[in-house]
């Protein structure tokens, strides 16, 4: 497989960079995958639609050992799991609530033992899944709805909506947990 997403790079550095980033996340793109679809072959085959996926957005990446590249990544492979699971139709072992308390993304039962987060984190933090991963992607690193939407393989107007909803619950969440976003 590495050898196939190698053709799909074009300069040596490129290349470099993509087998750096092979060997040092692939363990951990396969538990990801692991842990939504309850299947070897399956979590095989969205670790390899991930790196495919990866491979496309390479330039993306500056620092392979930092942990935004690694966020970048697990969300790159817990949406490929998804779409597999979609194709698939297939019942899963697994609930999305569970799923929510994966590496990066803490079920909100956890929320609370976190310490020094801000209101607005927090309450980013309880957001749900869907939500939670496009506001970090839009929101904290900056990403474009189009980069989002390619990287997630979601359309542009289920984007947006997922947005304008996601902002709806999250004022819902600030206002009960009597947070001002302003200030």
């Amino acid at each position: 497989m590495l050898m196939i997403c190698l053709s799909l790079v074009d300069t040596p550095e490129e290349k470099s960079k993509f087998r750096q980033l092979y060997e040092k996340y692939r363990g951990l793109m396969f538990y990801c995958a692991r842990e939504i679809l309850r299947d070897d072959g399956l979590a095989e085959e969205a670790v390899q639609e991930a790196f495919i996926r990866l491979a496309k957005h390479l330039k993306k990446i500056n620092d392979i050992d930092c942990n935004k590249t690694k966020h970048f990544i697990v969300i790159i492979v817990e949406s490929a799991s998804k779409d597999i699971c979609r194709r698939e139709k297939k019942q899963m072992a697994v609930s999305w609530e569970e799923i929510e308390g994966s590496l990066y993304f803490p079920a909100r039962e956890r929320v609370e033992e976190m310490s020094g987060l801000t209101g607005v984190e927090q309450a980013i933090m309880e957001l749900p899944l869907t939500y939670r991963e496009i506001f970090c992607m839009r929101y904290v690193w900056g990403y474009s709805n189009q980069e989002i939407g390619k990287i997630l393989g979601i359309r542009q107007g289920a984007l947006r909506q997922r947005i304008v909803r996601g902002k709806l619950l999250l004022q819902k969440i600030l206002d009960e947990m009597e947070v001002d976003a302003c200030g």
